[in-house]
């Protein structure tokens, strides 16, 4: 059996009303666009109660491009895209938004540099400069580009936008990554592994277009005033990449109370010195002139000594967050590499 060069992946939660729908336009687009690719779409049915599950196997019955997988119960966002990769065979893989906010035509942009070989990845990208945002509520498009301006920071790629599910894979890079990520910081996790192993990423300007002009609007029904807040809503996305920050640029949490510290020891140790200088000035001996500075100034030598010792402990957590870091990735490499070796040799039993 031929595997199919390219998997179209799509998670999806009760998703019934539109995913057949959205299935027929994405083969419209790939019989017109990329008509001589073999491809699959693969559905991840990501713990479904509205029947889609049931909808799509009858589908698959009679249609030999869509498959789909069944999570029993809802596991999250980024473990349907890992069961998609798990899932897979293909050369390439693209993973799409069940409602293609991203269209159909983001396929061959995200596609072209990976079979070109100048990436191994390629991210769709809204907040590229020649990006484009649509229909998205004004506030929620604001939180979501300044959230992955600082995000992006952590990452050599320079990247704009880090939090998209709609990207396109290489089979070796997915055969490189060990993921462990449910969740939406599985997006994050994935470009970071990614530039760990020295693999290429590249940015593709983006369409972001929520087709359904009523999609995030705020009801009352939805709760109080604080429920229904974006920032409440978001808040365990909010505080994850926040972690995810910290523990890829460990020195965030540190310098600024750093720089504080060293300022006051600065200011403290400055004023000590004027005092004295200014004592010696007026005809004082030299260790008289000292003692009289520092028993006057006794809270400034109080607060010097207390920030120079807090000073070296958050240098002291600061090295050891950055060992730890050091280790988790020269240990992650090696266990990647070791993986896709078992990977070969399975396959080459197998064969």
């Amino acid at each position: 059996m031929t595997h199919p060069t390219l998997s179209l992946v799509i998670p999806a939660l009760n998703e019934s009303k539109i995913i057949m729908t959205h299935v027929r336009e994405l083969q419209g687009w790939m019989a017109k666009n990329l008509p001589d690719l073999i491809y699959e779409i693969l559905v991840i049915n990501d713990g479904s109660t509205d029947g889609m599950g049931e909808m799509l196997e009858a589908e698959c019955a009679n249609d030999p491009t869509l498959r789909v997988l069944h999570h029993p119960v809802n596991m999250g966002r980024g473990r349907a895209v890992r069961t998609g990769m798990e899932g897979s065979e293909s050369d390439y893989l693209i993973a799409l938004d069940a409602d293609l906010s991203y269209g159909p035509d983001h396929i061959k942009a995200l596609l072209e540099p990976l079979m070109t070989g100048r990436a191994d990845l390629t991210l769709a990208s809204p907040y590229h400069p020649d990006g484009h945002v649509e229909n998205v509520p004004a506030f929620r498009a604001w939180l979501s580009k300044w959230g992955n301006r600082v995000l992006s920071g952590a990452f050599e790629s320079g990247a704009r936008t880090v939090t998209c599910v709609v990207r396109g894979y290489t089979r070796n890079l997915i055969d490189h990554l060990e993921l462990i990520n449910n969740g939406k910081d599985f997006h994050l996790e994935v470009l970071y592994k990614t530039e760990l192993l020295g693999f290429r990423v590249e940015e593709v300007p983006a369409r972001l277009v929520w087709r359904d002009k009523d999609r995030g609007k705020i009801q009352k029904s939805d709760g109080n005033i604080i429920t229904r807040n974006p920032l409440f809503k978001m808040r365990k996305a909010i505080f994850s990449h926040l972690v995810f920050n910290f523990f890829s640029r460990p020195q965030i949490l540190f310098i600024a109370p750093m720089l504080f510290l060293f300022g006051l020891v600065l200011f403290g140790g400055f004023s000590l010195l004027a005092v004295w200088f200014g004592l010696m000035a007026d005809g004082q001996p030299i260790l008289s002139a000292l003692r009289t500075t520092l028993i006057e100034g006794q809270l400034t030598f109080q607060i010097i000594v207390g920030s120079t010792i807090l000073f070296g402990v958050l240098l002291l957590f600061l090295f050891l967050a950055a060992q730890a870091k050091k280790y988790f990735e020269e240990q992650y490499i090696q266990n990647a590499r070791i993986n896709v070796r078992l990977k070969h040799l399975q396959k080459e039993n197998r064969g």
